[in-house]
């Protein structure tokens, strides 16, 4: 499936979770931000049903809680923020280097 958004049934039954389940996640993942068109129908994005594989895996094969999911995706943002400022200044410095040898 190639599409901008999805709604709720194509969620499901890509994640292979009942409806219900997913919207109750939604209350309870902070991370999981859906949007809403003017009815109030919910449009999931491509990072939604990512995100939301990576929950239904936290929770099946890790077994962690839906506080433990929250726990993890927020030190899981905090380690790629590090990660991605380290690559950023490697980056700078490479750039510096190049300039000079010019």
């Amino acid at each position: 499936m190639n599409k901008s958004f999805y709604n709720i049934d194509d969620v499901s039954q890509i994640v292979g979770e009942q409806k219900h389940t997913i919207r109750f996640w939604e209350t309870r993942i902070s991370k999981l931000k859906v949007i809403r068109t003017e009815s109030g129908h919910r449009l999931y994005d491509y990072e939604n049903l990512l995100l939301l594989k990576k929950i239904k895996n936290l929770l099946d094969v890790q077994k962690l809680t839906l506080d433990g999911v929250n726990d993890y995706l927020s030190k899981s943002k905090s380690k790629n923020k590090s990660l991605n400022d380290n690559i950023l200044s490697d980056l700078k410095d490479l750039l510096g280097l190049l300039k000079n040898s010019r």
